[in-house]
């Protein structure tokens, strides 16, 4: 187990490839887990092969199954990471990052801007990828293609997030506009405290 463990994603369709990775990140995490996800202005300049929710409809749906996911005393925080390493690269009391089979280059470039910034390497924990009934590595670039996650999409982008409120399936939801927001929750022994901020 490790103190304070980090880890990010786009988490669009929201599926059980990324269930898996927040659930090992989360039994690692001691502390506090920290969880970057992609901001809208991230993925339009990096778009993906397939539609993605706005940022705070991923970004709760990682805090909501994170919270689960956690030992009671584990601080949950949710941020938007509007580039590749976010605070994996300046955070010195980082303890530990948590990776995809995929992402693991990516990990060990951080590495070693860690170490030429003066920072101690990270201990990389890179989690085997799901696969599919033809074992297949799942994800949602992959459920997209293969037309799984379209009838779900349709709910996810037009369902009701903070500051918003849905419209009709095939017109423009009403999201909260600004800069994306910081979630955090705090599960303590004797109270529970869900926490907003800018």
């Amino acid at each position: 187990m490790y103190g304070k463990v980090i880890l990010g994603g786009t988490f669009s369709l929201f599926h059980r490839g990324h269930r898996h990775l927040l659930k090992v990140a989360a039994k690692l995490a001691g502390n506090e887990l920290l969880v970057g996800v992609t901001s809208d202005e991230y993925v339009t300049r990096n778009p993906k092969p397939h539609p993605v929710e706005p940022y705070e409809v991923r970004a709760l749906r990682v805090l909501l199954y994170c919270i689960k996911a956690v030992r009671r005393g584990v601080r949950v925080c949710v941020f938007p990471l509007d580039d590749p390493f976010g605070p994996l690269i300046s955070e010195p009391r980082l303890n530990c990052v948590v990776v995809s089979e995929e992402t693991f280059p990516r990990a060990v470039e951080a590495n070693i801007l860690r170490k030429k910034k003066g920072l101690k390497p990270l201990p990389i924990v890179a989690v085997e990828m799901v696969t599919d009934e033809e074992g297949r590595p799942l994800s949602s670039t992959a459920l997209w293609a293969r037309g799984l996650a379209k009838q779900e999409l349709k709910h996810l982008l037009y369902e009701e997030v903070p500051g918003g409120e849905p419209d009709e399936v095939g017109r423009k939801p009403h999201y909260r506009s600004g800069r994306a927001m910081r979630y955090e929750h705090y599960h303590s022994l004797d109270k529970e405290e869900h926490c907003e901020q800018g």
